[in-house]
């Protein structure tokens, strides 16, 4: 019996040895991503806390609690938002290389949501509509370089890309698929560094 008792006891103590020697190694996720390689890897990524170095392209002006990275072409970004330890991003990151860790999270929008949205958009070109009339501004409720996060275009309206994204989702729902469309970014960034001005 005691001989059986400590063969457990080595079997256990190797098995826990074992797993933490695993814990102790470095997980993909101490992988520092491109800015490319978060974006197509996002999905794949969600819950997972991600460190990305790249060229900041944008701070939200509104907020200063987005920041936008780029892809070295310009043609495409991923935002991270700030998570409870940051006020704001600090201005001097725009056009710097940063790196930042946040969680990656998908938004999930359905027709409902853009049905709304569209509502909205609407009601804001009416309301610019009769603003350029009398000559106030009314300020643009959409960012290009949030548009860009969401892969919609940076030259139409923001009603126009909310149709664009209901006219995807239809084809999406009548090819059998999701029923809203996925949209990635990472959240509660508490950790960034300009690395290189």
């Amino acid at each position: 019996m005691k001989k059986q008792f400590m063969a457990l006891l080595i079997l256990f103590a190797a098995t826990n040895f074992l797993s933490l020697t695993k814990a102790a190694t470095p997980a993909d996720n101490d992988k520092v991503y491109t800015v490319e390689e978060i974006i197509e890897k996002a999905p794949t990524l969600v819950g997972q806390t991600v460190t990305v170095k790249g060229l900041v392209s944008h701070i939200c002006d509104k907020t200063g609690r987005k920041l936008f990275f780029a892809t070295a072409d310009g043609t495409k970004s991923f935002r991270f938002n700030a998570g409870d330890k940051i006020d704001v991003f600090d201005e001097n990151a725009i056009d710097s290389t940063v790196i930042a860790t946040a969680v990656i999270v998908e938004q999930k929008v359905t027709m409902e949501s853009l049905d709304k949205q569209e509502a909205a958009a609407i009601a804001a070109a009416e309301k610019a509509a009769k603003a350029a009339k009398v000559k106030k501004p009314v300020a643009a409720d959409h960012c290009t370089s949030e548009a860009k996060a969401n892969g919609e275009s940076t030259t139409a309206t923001p009603l126009q890309n909310i149709q664009t994204l209901k006219a995807k989702l239809n084809k999406q729902i009548a090819e059998g698929k999701n029923n809203y469309l996925s949209f990635y970014n990472g959240a509660k960034c508490n950790e960034y560094k300009i690395v290189k001005k």
